[in-house]
Protein backbone atom coordinates (compact mmCIF):
# COMPACT_ATOMS: atom_id res chain seq x y z
CA UNK A 1 0.00 0.00 0.00
CA UNK A 2 2.79 2.33 0.76
CA UNK A 3 4.31 1.61 -2.50
CA UNK A 4 1.19 2.53 -4.38
CA UNK A 5 1.07 5.86 -2.89
CA UNK A 6 4.40 6.90 -3.51
CA UNK A 7 4.20 6.52 -7.05
CA UNK A 8 1.02 8.70 -7.12
CA UNK A 9 1.49 12.43 -7.09
CA UNK A 10 1.61 14.21 -4.02
CA UNK A 11 -1.64 16.01 -4.63
CA UNK A 12 -3.57 12.60 -4.88
CA UNK A 13 -1.82 10.25 -2.12
CA UNK A 14 -3.90 12.41 0.59
CA UNK A 15 -7.23 11.65 -1.19
CA UNK A 16 -6.17 8.04 -1.91
CA UNK A 17 -4.97 7.47 1.65
CA UNK A 18 -8.69 8.79 2.68
CA UNK A 19 -10.26 6.53 -0.15
CA UNK A 20 -8.24 3.38 1.26
CA UNK A 21 -9.14 3.97 4.98
CA UNK A 22 -12.87 4.12 4.29
CA UNK A 23 -12.26 1.10 1.72
CA UNK A 24 -10.68 -0.49 4.68
CA UNK A 25 -13.38 0.03 6.84
CA UNK A 26 -16.33 -0.74 4.92
CA UNK A 27 -14.20 -4.17 4.44
CA UNK A 28 -14.09 -4.53 8.57
CA UNK A 29 -10.60 -3.67 9.26
CA UNK A 30 -11.67 -1.00 11.07
CA UNK A 31 -9.98 -1.48 14.00
CA UNK A 32 -6.11 -1.82 11.79
CA UNK A 33 -3.79 0.57 10.03
CA UNK A 34 -4.01 0.90 6.76
CA UNK A 35 -0.36 0.04 6.95
CA UNK A 36 -1.01 -3.35 8.12
CA UNK A 37 -3.71 -4.79 6.52
CA UNK A 38 -3.21 -8.01 4.47
CA UNK A 39 -4.58 -5.68 1.17
CA UNK A 40 -2.69 -9.18 -0.64
CA UNK A 41 -5.26 -11.41 0.65
CA UNK A 42 -8.44 -9.85 -0.59
CA UNK A 43 -10.20 -11.63 -2.84
CA UNK A 44 -12.27 -10.53 -5.92
CA UNK A 45 -15.85 -11.04 -3.70
CA UNK A 46 -14.86 -8.22 -1.16
CA UNK A 47 -14.42 -6.04 -3.90
CA UNK A 48 -18.11 -6.51 -5.38
CA UNK A 49 -18.73 -6.49 -1.45
CA UNK A 50 -17.54 -3.29 -1.36
CA UNK A 51 -19.02 -1.87 -4.70
CA UNK A 52 -22.29 -2.80 -2.96
CA UNK A 53 -21.67 -1.10 0.07
CA UNK A 54 -21.49 2.09 -1.83
CA UNK A 55 -24.31 1.67 -4.00
CA UNK A 56 -26.53 1.21 -0.91
CA UNK A 57 -25.46 4.68 0.24
CA UNK A 58 -25.63 6.89 -2.58
CA UNK A 59 -22.37 6.60 -4.14
CA UNK A 60 -21.76 8.04 -7.57
CA UNK A 61 -19.98 6.03 -10.34
CA UNK A 62 -17.08 7.79 -10.51
CA UNK A 63 -16.88 7.86 -6.60
CA UNK A 64 -17.18 3.50 -6.30
CA UNK A 65 -14.85 3.74 -10.04
CA UNK A 66 -12.24 6.19 -8.03
CA UNK A 67 -12.78 2.91 -5.14
CA UNK A 68 -11.67 0.21 -7.23
CA UNK A 69 -8.90 2.06 -8.78
CA UNK A 70 -7.34 2.36 -5.56
CA UNK A 71 -7.97 -1.15 -4.65
CA UNK A 72 -6.36 -2.25 -7.38
CA UNK A 73 -3.40 -0.30 -7.46
CA UNK A 74 -2.65 -1.65 -4.15
CA UNK A 75 -3.03 -4.93 -5.54
CA UNK A 76 -0.56 -4.33 -8.57
CA UNK A 77 1.89 -3.52 -5.73
CA UNK A 78 1.59 -6.57 -4.88
CA UNK A 79 1.63 -8.50 -7.66
CA UNK A 80 4.88 -6.79 -8.41
CA UNK A 81 6.19 -7.91 -4.99
CA UNK A 82 5.15 -11.42 -5.79
CA UNK A 83 2.73 -11.74 -3.21
CA UNK A 84 -0.30 -12.68 -5.37
CA UNK A 85 0.24 -14.74 -8.95
CA UNK A 86 -1.23 -12.85 -12.29
CA UNK A 87 -4.12 -15.23 -12.12
CA UNK A 88 -5.29 -13.01 -8.99
CA UNK A 89 -4.59 -10.10 -10.13
CA UNK A 90 -6.64 -9.92 -13.28
CA UNK A 91 -9.56 -11.43 -11.02
CA UNK A 92 -9.25 -8.67 -9.00
CA UNK A 93 -8.90 -6.42 -12.29
CA UNK A 94 -12.26 -7.83 -13.32
CA UNK A 95 -14.29 -6.54 -10.93
CA UNK A 96 -16.39 -2.72 -12.01
CA UNK A 97 -17.50 -0.49 -9.94
CA UNK A 98 -21.47 1.45 -9.70
CA UNK A 99 -22.54 1.49 -13.67
CA UNK A 100 -24.19 4.63 -15.12
CA UNK A 101 -23.19 8.45 -14.92
CA UNK A 102 -23.86 11.27 -13.24
CA UNK A 103 -24.85 15.05 -14.69
CA UNK A 104 -22.47 17.37 -14.31
CA UNK A 105 -22.96 20.14 -10.82
CA UNK A 106 -20.28 22.50 -12.38
CA UNK A 107 -21.02 25.64 -13.52
CA UNK A 108 -20.50 27.81 -16.87
CA UNK A 109 -19.07 30.73 -16.05
CA UNK A 110 -19.67 33.23 -18.88
CA UNK A 111 -17.72 36.09 -20.11
CA UNK A 112 -19.46 38.66 -18.14
CA UNK A 113 -19.17 37.00 -15.27
CA UNK A 114 -15.25 36.68 -15.85
CA UNK A 115 -15.28 40.27 -16.37
CA UNK A 116 -17.44 41.13 -13.12
CA UNK A 117 -14.94 38.98 -11.36
CA UNK A 118 -11.93 41.17 -12.84
CA UNK A 119 -13.82 44.16 -12.08
CA UNK A 120 -13.97 42.99 -8.34
CA UNK A 121 -10.23 42.30 -8.24
CA UNK A 122 -9.35 46.03 -9.34
CA UNK A 123 -11.39 47.41 -7.30
CA UNK A 124 -9.35 45.68 -4.81
CA UNK A 125 -6.30 47.77 -3.64
CA UNK A 126 -4.27 45.12 -1.99
CA UNK A 127 -1.84 43.47 -3.57
CA UNK A 128 -5.01 40.01 -3.00
CA UNK A 129 -6.67 42.17 -6.09
CA UNK A 130 -3.96 42.22 -8.50
CA UNK A 131 -2.81 38.10 -7.02
CA UNK A 132 -6.13 36.65 -7.39
CA UNK A 133 -7.00 38.52 -11.05
CA UNK A 134 -3.88 36.84 -12.11
CA UNK A 135 -5.22 33.74 -10.72
CA UNK A 136 -8.06 33.66 -12.13
CA UNK A 137 -7.12 34.99 -15.75
CA UNK A 138 -4.71 31.73 -16.22
CA UNK A 139 -7.38 29.34 -14.39
CA UNK A 140 -9.67 30.62 -16.88
CA UNK A 141 -7.38 31.16 -19.87
CA UNK A 142 -5.86 28.27 -20.41
CA UNK A 143 -8.56 26.26 -18.42
CA UNK A 144 -5.27 24.43 -16.01
CA UNK A 145 -6.49 22.95 -12.88
CA UNK A 146 -5.99 24.60 -9.37
CA UNK A 147 -2.57 21.75 -8.37
CA UNK A 148 -1.04 22.89 -11.32
CA UNK A 149 -1.59 26.61 -11.01
CA UNK A 150 -0.62 26.04 -7.17
CA UNK A 151 2.63 24.22 -8.63
CA UNK A 152 3.38 26.91 -11.53
CA UNK A 153 7.09 28.25 -11.20
CA UNK A 154 8.96 31.60 -13.29
CA UNK A 155 11.33 29.35 -15.19
CA UNK A 156 8.19 27.51 -16.74
CA UNK A 157 6.28 30.65 -18.53
CA UNK A 158 7.24 32.11 -21.84
CA UNK A 159 5.70 35.69 -21.77
CA UNK A 160 6.61 35.56 -25.42
CA UNK A 161 5.14 32.49 -26.78
CA UNK A 162 2.01 33.18 -23.88
CA UNK A 163 2.72 29.56 -22.85
CA UNK A 164 2.64 27.98 -19.51
CA UNK A 165 5.09 24.06 -19.24
CA UNK A 166 2.55 22.15 -16.27
CA UNK A 167 3.18 19.05 -14.64
CA UNK A 168 -0.26 17.54 -15.04
CA UNK A 169 -1.69 14.01 -13.87
CA UNK A 170 0.56 11.16 -14.12
CA UNK A 171 3.70 13.16 -14.41
CA UNK A 172 3.17 14.44 -17.47
CA UNK A 173 4.81 17.86 -19.16
CA UNK A 174 2.22 19.83 -21.11
CA UNK A 175 2.12 23.00 -22.44
CA UNK A 176 -1.16 25.03 -22.08
CA UNK A 177 -1.34 28.62 -23.56
CA UNK A 178 -3.32 31.54 -22.36
CA UNK A 179 -4.75 34.68 -23.95
CA UNK A 180 -3.28 37.96 -23.83
CA UNK A 181 -5.60 39.39 -21.36
CA UNK A 182 -4.39 36.85 -18.42
CA UNK A 183 -0.84 37.01 -19.12
CA UNK A 184 -1.31 41.18 -18.60
CA UNK A 185 -2.91 40.29 -15.13
CA UNK A 186 0.27 38.16 -14.29
CA UNK A 187 2.42 40.87 -15.64
CA UNK A 188 0.67 43.45 -13.30
CA UNK A 189 0.82 40.66 -10.37
CA UNK A 190 4.82 40.53 -10.54
CA UNK A 191 5.41 43.51 -11.37
CA UNK A 192 3.84 44.25 -7.60
CA UNK A 193 5.25 41.83 -6.48
CA UNK A 194 8.92 42.73 -7.55
CA UNK A 195 8.45 46.04 -6.33
CA UNK A 196 7.98 44.62 -2.47
CA UNK A 197 11.20 43.48 -2.53
CA UNK A 198 14.28 44.56 -0.63
CA UNK A 199 17.50 45.88 -1.99
CA UNK A 200 19.21 42.66 -2.63
CA UNK A 201 16.46 40.63 -2.51
CA UNK A 202 15.91 37.92 -5.47
CA UNK A 203 12.36 37.66 -6.75
CA UNK A 204 10.59 34.11 -5.51
CA UNK A 205 10.70 31.16 -8.04
CA UNK A 206 6.92 30.43 -8.08
CA UNK A 207 4.53 32.31 -9.60
CA UNK A 208 1.94 33.20 -6.46
CA UNK A 209 2.18 33.94 -3.17
CA UNK A 210 0.25 33.66 -0.26
CA UNK A 211 -0.60 36.64 1.58
CA UNK A 212 -1.28 37.31 5.17
CA UNK A 213 -3.17 39.50 6.93
CA UNK A 214 -1.90 43.32 6.87
CA UNK A 215 -1.35 42.82 2.89
CA UNK A 216 2.09 40.96 3.57
CA UNK A 217 3.11 39.24 0.75
CA UNK A 218 5.19 36.15 1.90
CA UNK A 219 7.97 34.12 0.11
CA UNK A 220 5.52 31.42 0.00
CA UNK A 221 4.00 29.77 -2.82
CA UNK A 222 -0.05 29.96 -2.60
CA UNK A 223 -1.81 26.48 -1.45
CA UNK A 224 -4.44 24.51 -3.46
CA UNK A 225 -6.78 25.55 -0.48
CA UNK A 226 -6.13 29.56 -0.91
CA UNK A 227 -7.12 28.68 -4.42
CA UNK A 228 -10.29 27.72 -3.28
CA UNK A 229 -10.63 30.02 -1.04
CA UNK A 230 -9.92 33.12 -3.79
CA UNK A 231 -12.60 31.29 -5.64
CA UNK A 232 -15.32 31.30 -3.25
CA UNK A 233 -14.40 34.17 -2.05
CA UNK A 234 -14.37 36.56 -4.85
CA UNK A 235 -17.39 34.39 -6.35
CA UNK A 236 -19.59 36.16 -3.34
CA UNK A 237 -18.91 39.35 -4.26
CA UNK A 238 -20.17 38.82 -7.58
CA UNK A 239 -23.01 36.74 -5.98
CA UNK A 240 -21.97 33.68 -7.31
CA UNK A 241 -20.80 30.49 -6.05
CA UNK A 242 -17.93 29.28 -7.80
CA UNK A 243 -15.77 26.07 -7.28
CA UNK A 244 -11.59 26.32 -8.89
CA UNK A 245 -12.74 23.80 -11.21
CA UNK A 246 -15.84 25.69 -13.10
CA UNK A 247 -12.58 28.04 -14.21
CA UNK A 248 -11.76 24.64 -16.30
CA UNK A 249 -15.24 23.66 -17.22
CA UNK A 250 -16.07 26.83 -18.63
CA UNK A 251 -12.58 27.32 -20.81
CA UNK A 252 -13.38 23.66 -22.31
CA UNK A 253 -17.35 24.76 -22.95
CA UNK A 254 -16.15 27.78 -24.47
CA UNK A 255 -13.56 26.47 -26.78
CA UNK A 256 -16.47 23.56 -27.46
CA UNK A 257 -19.07 26.31 -28.66
CA UNK A 258 -16.31 28.72 -30.83
CA UNK A 259 -14.37 26.12 -32.57
CA UNK A 260 -14.97 22.14 -31.93
CA UNK A 261 -15.19 19.40 -29.13
CA UNK A 262 -11.39 18.12 -30.84
CA UNK A 263 -9.58 21.53 -30.34
CA UNK A 264 -11.06 21.23 -26.72
CA UNK A 265 -9.87 17.76 -26.42
CA UNK A 266 -6.52 19.00 -27.02
CA UNK A 267 -6.76 22.05 -25.70
CA UNK A 268 -7.79 19.82 -22.35
CA UNK A 269 -4.84 17.26 -22.63
CA UNK A 270 -7.41 14.47 -22.75
CA UNK A 271 -6.94 11.28 -23.84
CA UNK A 272 -10.63 10.30 -23.91
CA UNK A 273 -12.76 12.74 -25.98
CA UNK A 274 -15.53 11.58 -24.27
CA UNK A 275 -13.97 13.29 -21.23
CA UNK A 276 -13.49 16.36 -22.71
CA UNK A 277 -17.51 15.94 -24.23
CA UNK A 278 -18.52 15.38 -20.22
CA UNK A 279 -17.08 18.74 -19.27
CA UNK A 280 -19.49 20.45 -21.67
CA UNK A 281 -21.87 22.41 -19.56
CA UNK A 282 -24.10 24.67 -21.47
CA UNK A 283 -27.08 25.13 -20.22
CA UNK A 284 -30.70 24.06 -20.38
CA UNK A 285 -31.85 27.05 -22.43
CA UNK A 286 -28.86 26.72 -25.05
CA UNK A 287 -29.83 22.91 -25.63
CA UNK A 288 -33.53 24.20 -25.66
CA UNK A 289 -33.11 26.13 -28.51
CA UNK A 290 -30.78 23.87 -30.20
CA UNK A 291 -34.14 21.46 -30.44
CA UNK A 292 -36.32 24.31 -31.37
CA UNK A 293 -34.14 25.61 -34.41
CA UNK A 294 -35.80 21.69 -36.13
CA UNK A 295 -38.85 23.13 -37.51
CA UNK A 296 -41.03 21.04 -39.96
Amino acid sequence: MTLYLARLAPSSQLTMRYVLQDAADRLDFEDMNIEEIPWHQLQPEDVVALVATLREDGYAPNTSSLYVNAVRGVMNEAWRMSLISQEHLLKMRSVKGIAGTRLSQGRNLKRTLIRDLMEVCAADPRPQGLRDAAIIGILYGSGMRKSESVNLDLAQVDFTERSLCVTAKGNKQLIKYAPAWAFAKLDAWLELRRSQLKEGETDDPFLFNRIRRGSHITRERITKHAIYYIARQRGAQVGVKIMPHDFRRSFITRVIEEHDLSIAQKLAHHSNIQTTANYDVRDDNERRRAVDRFDL
